[in-house]
């Protein structure tokens, strides 16, 4: 009890604990809990051993020092045996989980029919899908109210030790173990995790960092530091160290904070950069010198390390913290918190996605491009036919016949084209598209578009298949678009249409098939609960075809009477709509004149008013907040353009239009984003991974017999995801078993 009485009877009661105390030390502190943990109370040092605070009792009465070293060994046992506890509970629950899965497994070995799609319930009244007092949707799976806060403004100073034998790395280990917030970084010979060399692993409290060499100290025992979910471990770009420690040292972060997805998070589209030299800049106004790491890159072992790599090393992990400080503060005030959550849990998901690569069928890939090279030459043959020049054809460097029209010259085109009465200011998609309806236009594109799919899908792809793992490993951004949707590169896996025969080429291992699985119309079913259109949200509560009970509003006829033509209509306004489109985007969409186009889409918001009154009111607030929100809360920021800017009003309309766009974009993002948190966890015991996903759908690549039970799975973790965001209307989401990536 705390001794908070009058001077006397604190005396007294002092002397009383103190005898209490020793004698209680001399027979065994051990043998009586309940007394123990009252001393341990009375001296400050209960479940969390804080520092001792002298003034509450008197300097010459202080207790036996071996009262103290007893108190102490006793909380650092009981704390041994609660870690040791909850390893044994994570434990035996995977097992049971493992035990569980192949029960399941075992159960649907013989082939069954593919599930049908299960639709969430309308609107399920749960707390993860409440709203607060600022508008924002709770999530009890994503909140950021574990980020400990620590007041460091400045750089601490750089307090470094060099770790090379195991003995000093279990040392280290021990002194960071209570520390709450950890700096973590690596130093690796290269960037592929499958191929380069990790060299240095820099582990840092605010006091000290410890730099392990890689390449001569075992680094298992850091299992216990970096995957445990008590410190909070601060990064910049955290999935290049996840997947380096994986590959290399068999480890995965756990509980990490990233400042390069932080500063994405707080300044999408400002075009701010975000790696570390200008983070530093920018909050610490100190210029960083990383040439020093050059000298990594290409090395097999670390040998003799200068000071000069050391200090390079030390320094960027202490210059974390002080960032670290500010960002959370930036985050807090612009209600960040829990979708910066979300981004860190998905890191370790999409690190895991990158490393599991997908595997291609060369030889139908090489099929299909002949394929399309074939319908490249017959676009470009019919073109030149049509073009007053196009016919002529002179002899090239190598003896050969070419066309003296080069397609790709924008100046040739715009010649010919004029020879035909078509006046072009230049050669862009958009501007072609004025003149869509005219034959050589529509096969110009018609030519450029299997260039294009050449260029992006040609022997480029196939360069990209690792040589060790005989798979493509692309990369996926997580924060691609300000928007916070992925992009994709070496190779852009997202840009391959659903309706592309490329899709067929990515297949499973032998023995292992793919659950693909897809949100059905994500974005309309997000635009109907954010707008709240009563119309809109009742015609997906009800079950039937979207699009036709649009047009039976627009045009108002009975479902049944709708019209081809009048469905397309209504399917390319609802998602062109999503996209900001206008009446010049409709008409060039369904072949009508602009104000055909415009009639069209009068009618549209006439039946589906709260549409457009939300669409107009988030153009005319992404301008008067200068960012959109979704309901998690991600912002895409605005740079308003001066009033005396010549371009003002077009740069308005330009905001406006993202305005409209931004938010059912970012709850797109963030409902795929879940759903790859929750697979992760998931997937545990099964023997599957994810290996694609392209914005509202997910690729799991899983053994054969286990297929129709993660097909299962899949498909419920994505509806659960969804209605974290979207609760007025069913989410659905469509998956199946299938032995390559299809629609």
């Amino acid at each position: 009890m705390p001794l908070t009485c009058g001077k006397e009877q604190t005396r007294k009661t002092f002397m009383e604990v103190k005898e209490r105390a020793t004698n209680t030390y001399r027979s065994s502190l051990l043998e009586d809990e309940v007394k123990t943990k009252q001393i341990a109370e009375i001296a400050g040092l209960d479940d969390v051993i804080p520092a001792f605070n002298p003034i509450i009792m008197p300097p010459e009465e202080f207790l036996p020092d071996e009262v103290y070293l007893g108190l102490y060994r006793y909380h650092q046992t009981e704390q041994e045996r609660r870690q040791r506890e909850r390893e044994e509970a994570q434990i035996q629950a995977r097992a049971e989980q493992a035990a569980r899965a192949k029960a399941k497994a075992e159960a649907t070995r013989r082939p069954q029919p593919a599930p049908v799609p299960p639709v969430a319930p309308k609107a399920p009244a749960t707390r993860s899908r409440s709203r607060n007092g600022s508008g924002l949707t709770i999530s009890v799976n994503f909140t950021g109210q574990h980020f400990p806060v620590i007041e460091i403004e400045t750089v601490p100073p750089v307090n470094y030790e060099l770790i090379n034998d195991n003995s000093k790395l279990q040392e280290a280990i021990d002194s960071l173990m209570t520390a709450p917030v950890l700096a973590v970084d690596t130093e690796t010979s290269g960037l592929d995790p499958y191929e380069s060399k990790l060299l240095l692993v820099q582990i840092a409290s605010p006091e000290k960092c410890y730099i392990i060499d890689a390449t001569k100290v075992n680094l298992e025992p850091l299992k216990l530091l970096l995957e445990n979910d008590r410190s909070l471990k601060i990064l910049q770009n955290a999935k290049f160290d996840y997947k380096m420690l994986k590959v290399q040292a068999g480890l995965e972060l756990e509980n990490v904070y990233d400042t390069y997805l932080t500063e994405r998070l707080l300044t999408a589209g400002l075009g701010r950069e975000v790696n570390l030299a200008a983070i530093v800049k920018s909050y610490l106004n100190e210029t960083m010198d990383k040439s020093v790491r050059k000298t990594f890159i290409g090395a097999s072992s670390v040998g003799h390390v200068s000071e000069q790599q050391l200090n390079y090393a030390a320094k960027d992990v202490m210059v974390l913290f002080p960032i670290y400080t500010k960002q959370l503060q930036k985050l807090k005030q612009e209600n960040l918190l829990a979708v910066a959550d979300l981004e860190f849990k998905c890191v370790a998901a999409v690190g895991d996605l990158e490393l599991a690569g997908c595997k291609l069928d060369v030889v139908k890939w090489r099929k299909i491009l002949e394929e399309v090279e074939l319908k490249r030459d017959a676009a470009r043959t019919a073109l030149m036919g049509m073009l007053p020049s196009g016919g002529a054809q002179q002899s090239s460097m190598f003896g050969s016949a070419e066309y003296v029209i080069n397609l790709n010259s924008q100046t040739q085109i715009i010649s010919e084209f004029g020879k035909l009465g078509i006046q072009l200011e230049g050669t862009s998609e958009q501007e072609l598209n004025k003149y869509g309806t005219r034959p050589e236009v529509k096969k110009l594109l018609e030519y450029r578009g299997y260039e294009k799919t050449i260029g992006s899908f040609g022997e480029g792809v196939l360069g990209r298949i690792h040589t060790k793992t005989g798979r493509i490993h692309p990369d996926f951004l997580q924060y691609g678009a300000d928007t916070g949707r992925f992009s994709c590169s070496n190779p852009n896996v997202q840009q391959i249409p659903a309706t592309s025969d490329f899709r067929s080429c990515f297949i499973p291992e032998e023995g292992y098939k793919l659950v693909v699985c897809d949100y059905s119309q994500a974005e309309l079913r997000i635009l109907a609960e954010l707008s709240g259109d009563s119309a809109f949200i009742e015609a997906f509560r009800s079950g039937g075809d979207l699009h036709k009970l649009a047009a039976s509003q627009m045009f108002l006829v009975a479902v049944e009477d709708v019209s081809k033509e009048q469905r397309n209509a209504a399917k390319a306004i609802n998602f062109g709509l999503a996209y900001g489109m206008g009446p010049q985007g409709l008409a060039l969409r369904i072949d009508k004149t602009v104000e055909e186009a415009r009639t069209l889409i009068d009618a549209y918001f006439k039946a589906f008013s709260g549409v457009q009154k939300w669409l107009e009111k988030m153009g005319k607030e992404s301008v008067r907040l200068c960012y959109s929100p979704t309901p998690l809360g991600r912002k895409r920021y605005y740079k308003l353009p001066e009033r005396d800017d010549p371009d003002y009003r077009r740069k308005v309309g330009e905001i406006e239009r993202q305005g409209k766009n931004a938010p059912i974009q970012g709850c797109n993002a963030d409902m795929t984003k879940m759903a790859l948190v929750y697979l992760r966890e998931k997937l545990k015991g099964f023997d599957a991974r994810i290996v694609n996903t392209v914005h509202d759908e997910i690729v799991v690549e899983v053994r054969e017999d286990q297929a129709e039970t993660v097909c299962k799975m899949v498909q419920e973790e994505m509806i659960r995801a969804g209605s974290e965001i979207v609760k007025s209307v069913p989410i659905v989401a469509d998956a199946k078993v299938a032995s390559y990536w299809s629609k």
